[in-house]
């Protein structure tokens, strides 16, 4: 084996050390938002090194290469799946979850709350599904997830801050906005950056990222929307029909739409709803 051969494996070994590294460091909740800047870049050395690698083997060689690059492959992506966190009891180790944007990565995501929600959709008569499909809708399931526009909603069902404290949770900050405040959702960007997607550090910070607290807060302004719209004549199963999903739409926009259903809120989380009724091992 000539020395440019040797060189190369040493490379592409160096790519796979560097990824299962990866692996065992990574710390993250499945989410865009907060993702271990460490992990990244690691990640990138690691391709680096594989691609360096490749350029110095012939093409016997390359046949453990493309080994390398499923692996690496593999690896790369797996930290974006992997919900590791030792000390915290609600969040389930090296969890695998399915990609973050798929009906089945939401359910997963969700269903590690499954006891949490059934307790709450039981406490205050909500439809079997109905919190849960919601959650899958705000935040794919994950509790320190963010709004993707960066207006300072926040946690497993994303409230506003001053949602949040209307419903008795404890908010970080001094916004006490209902509606889009970016500078408050750049602050909570840097404050999970700062813990680390720690859990248990996030939802002691705000109570929108502890997952009983903010399902309970959720339950109770859902409840309240449907006695909002619901008349009290009115008992039939269309009736409570129409009135969850004019809460649900009041939960997304703060009143009613005239025809919830044809909202794309109200219709994908009634399809959140069905997908994980299917899925849930609860009778």
């Amino acid at each position: 084996m000539n020395k440019r051969k040797i060189i190369g494996l040493v490379l592409v070994s160096i790519s796979i050390l560097l990824s299962l590294v990866n692996v065992f460091s990574v710390k993250i909740t499945g989410a865009v938002v907060g993702i271990n800047i460490a992990s990244s870049l690691l990640t990138i050395i690691t391709f680096v090194f594989f691609f360096g690698g490749l350029l110095f083997l012939s093409s016997l060689e390359k046949k453990l290469a493309a080994l390398a690059i499923g692996a690496g492959v593999v690896v790369g992506g797996i930290g974006y799946k992997i919900h590791s966190d030792r000390d915290n009891q609600y969040i389930e180790d090296t969890k695998i979850i399915s990609s973050w944007k798929t009906e089945k990565g939401k359910f997963e995501r969700t269903y590690r709350w499954d006891e949490t929600l059934d307790v709450m959709e039981e406490k205050y008569k909500i439809p079997k599904g109905i919190l849960k499909g919601l959650a899958m809708r705000e935040s794919y399931g994950d509790p320190l997830r963010l709004n993707e526009g960066k207006d300072g909603g926040a946690g497993l069902f994303m409230f506003q801050p001053g949602t949040a404290i209307e419903m008795g949770l404890k908010v970080y900050g001094s916004s006490k906005k209902s509606n889009a405040d970016y500078k408050h959702g750049a602050e909570l960007r840097k404050l999970i950056a700062k813990n680390k997607n720690d859990y248990k550090k996030m939802a002691q910070i705000d109570e929108r990222f502890d997952v009983e607290k903010s399902a309970d807060a959720a339950a109770r302004y859902l409840k309240k929307q449907y006695n909002r719209y619901h008349p009290k004549n009115e008992n039939s199963n269309k009736d409570k029909e129409s009135s969850w999903n004019k809460a649900l739409s009041a939960y997304n926009q703060g009143f009613a739409a005239r025809n919830p259903l044809k909202t794309k809120h109200v219709q994908t989380v009634r399809e959140y709803q069905r997908f994980y009724n299917k899925r849930d091992k609860r009778d």
